[in-house]
């Protein structure tokens, strides 16, 4: 019996010595730390890559396909390349210096660019500004890693959330300093409101509407809003073009976004200042045309269109 066991065992032993030992590792287990990709559409952004999950390195991926969460056609805009400016090495708007288009442009160059690219050595995604193309909803994509072992297809792997960013901010709530002239002080000030839309994707513009407590809006062109000195104001964060005065806004082509992309020089949260003449208004607790509003607020533009900004004065009745 000691004899037939010892030549069985040597017989296993001998035909696993001549079975073939698998090279590498694949893992079923290969995916994202998380399932749910949330993109804010039109930001440049690096997004992780995949989890190996032990799988034996180097391991390559591959997109097979990606579509709409609940069936449907993949909007062109995933595989359309867009224009974009972009800044040649080392170089950067500068809004002191920067004062025409034509400077701009010369500091970049023209481009023709994908919303975003994948990543073939961790699976990973580049994001970039012309995904602002790309419409908001859930897509699911397929994913083949390939190593020593083989390759995998992992169906549905993630999804991409594509959505909306924050286009614009406020950075400094409005307050409205009333002044008096005769005491030379700020003797009323009170917090307003500002209303940020953007009205449309296109187009590098910013309209500013100022309306007392009412609701009624001041007319620039009849000189009811007017700047403050050298404080900051429209002109001073873009000189591109002038600063276009209507009877209802102030209208500023800002040309690149950001905007404001600088500070100025003793200045916090991109503040802007006008002042309405006191012979247009009543303050509240004074009497008619005896004080003139003095409204800052800050606020900043971080994706390219057109986008309207209206300021309340709650303390200010327009006469």
């Amino acid at each position: 019996m000691k004899y037939i066991l010892f030549v069985a065992a040597a017989l296993m032993g001998m035909t696993a010595a001549c079975t073939k030992v698998e090279e590498g590792f694949l893992s079923d287990g290969i995916r994202y730390k998380s399932p749910e990709i949330f993109i804010p559409k039109g930001i440049t952004a690096r997004y992780p890559g995949i989890l190996f999950d032990g799988s034996t390195p180097p391991v390559t991926f591959e997109m097979l396909e990606i579509r709409p969460v609940g069936g449907g056609k993949l909007p062109g805009a995933f595989t359309t390349r867009y224009p974009v400016w972009v800044f040649k090495d080392k170089m950067s708007f500068d809004p002191d210096t920067d004062t025409t288009v034509k400077l701009l442009r010369a500091k970049q160059d023209s481009l023709q660019e994908l919303p975003f690219e994948f990543n073939p050595v961790n699976g990973g995604f580049l994001f970039k500004s012309p995904s602002a193309n790309i419409p908001n909803g859930v897509y699911e994509f397929d994913v083949k890693a390939t190593n020593v072992n083989g390759s995998k297809v992992y169906k549905n792997i993630a999804r991409l959330h594509i959505e909306d960013p924050e286009y614009i901010r406020m950075t400094e709530i409005p307050v409205i300093p009333g002044y008096d002239s005769v005491t030379n002080t700020f003797p009323g000030e009170a917090k307003g409101t500002m209303e940020l839309k953007r009205i449309s994707t296109t187009g590098t513009t910013v309209m500013l509407k100022i309306m007392d407590k009412n609701g009624k809006l001041f007319n620039p062109k009849n000189g009811e809003v007017i700047t403050r000195g050298d404080r900051p104001s429209f002109t001073s964060y873009a000189k591109f073009n002038p600063v276009i005065v209507t009877d209802t806004a102030l209208i500023t082509d800002y040309a690149i976004a950001p905007y404001p992309a600088k500070l100025i020089p003793g200045y916090v949260n991109y503040l802007i200042y006008y002042r309405i003449p006191a012979w247009f208004i009543k303050m509240d607790g004074a009497p008619a045309k005896a004080w003139a509003a003095n409204p800052r607020f800050g606020f900043q533009i971080l994706f390219e269109g057109t986008y309207e900004v209206t300021i309340r004065l709650p303390n200010v009745t327009k006469l």
